[in-house]
């Protein structure tokens, strides 16, 4: 693995909680050998993503070879091949997503709730092997209690990554709205998703018991750099768009 990626999935595991989720069963996330491994999977998952970027024509005999890593970094976790395909179902949905460009069918014509959930395959798929390890983690947080911090932590991803994935094939929902919509449309309909996002959250921690504080704590923070980095990044849109993006440019009109 290149120093480049080693850090950008060190990143991900950091902004997703992962340190603090394993500090709640009292192990060091820096010392534990199940970090190496969930490492190498999140790499296979890159490389996999990648090829997606930066490959218009995908033949699903291309894709073969990522999967056989994949499913080798889920071998090496102890998730026998028998279920692998339920480990990886969300990654085969947002897989789908991403394919559906190469079809002029954009993601914006997902419910963004929706679309979101998708989008948070890789992190779901680590942390339920994270839970698979330490099953202890059930009896103060479900899977489903970091349902809201992922949709916030992947729309976060959206909005900062919306420099960087124009010159890329990528499903980022906050580009591809802005756009095909109208700019303020797309401004209003993620500063309403990001409302509801915080409404969800809210509602959650009302009727949950005291660990889940923990988790929206997380979850409202992220909302507000949200908020923040949406109306910075929007405003530089504005500024700097001039050119068609790569996914314009590929497909046979203008998106916008």
């Amino acid at each position: 693995m290149n120093k480049e990626l080693s850090q950008k999935i060190d990143d991900l595991f950091i902004y997703r909680k992962f340190p603090e989720l394993l500090e709640q069963v009292g192990e060091r996330y820096a010392e534990h050998p199940l970090i190496d491994k969930l490492k190498r999977l999140q790499e296979s998952i890159y490389y996999l993503d990648h090829h997606l970027e930066t490959n218009w024509n995908v033949q699903p005999k291309d894709l073969k070879p990522y999967w056989k890593d994949i499913y080798a970094s889920l071998m090496a976790l102890g998730i026998r091949k028998k279920n692998h395909h339920d480990y990886c179902k969300l990654i085969y949905k947002y897989q789908k997503h991403e394919l559906y460009l190469r079809e002029n069918k954009l993601p914006t014509r997902f419910n963004m709730e929706f679309y979101y959930y998708f989008k948070s395959c890789d992190v779901k798929l680590l942390r339920r092997v994270i839970y698979d390890c330490f099953p202890q983690l059930n009896s103060r947080y479900t899977l489903a209690d970091w349902r809201y911090f992922d949709l916030i932590t992947e729309v976060n991803d959206d909005v900062e990554d919306v420099f960087e994935d124009q010159t890329t094939i990528n499903g980022n929902y906050f580009l591809i709205s802005y756009l095909t919509e109208s700019k303020s449309k797309a401004l209003k309909s993620f500063t309403q998703f990001i409302k509801l996002i915080s409404e969800k959250d809210k509602a959650r921690k009302s009727k949950s018991g005291e660990n889940y504080k923990w988790i929206s704590k997380f979850t409202q923070a992220e909302i507000k750099e949200t908020k923040s980095l949406l109306k910075t990044n929007y405003a530089s849109l504005n500024k700097n768009l001039d050119k068609p993006t790569k996914l314009e440019v590929h497909l046979a009109a203008k998106i916008r």
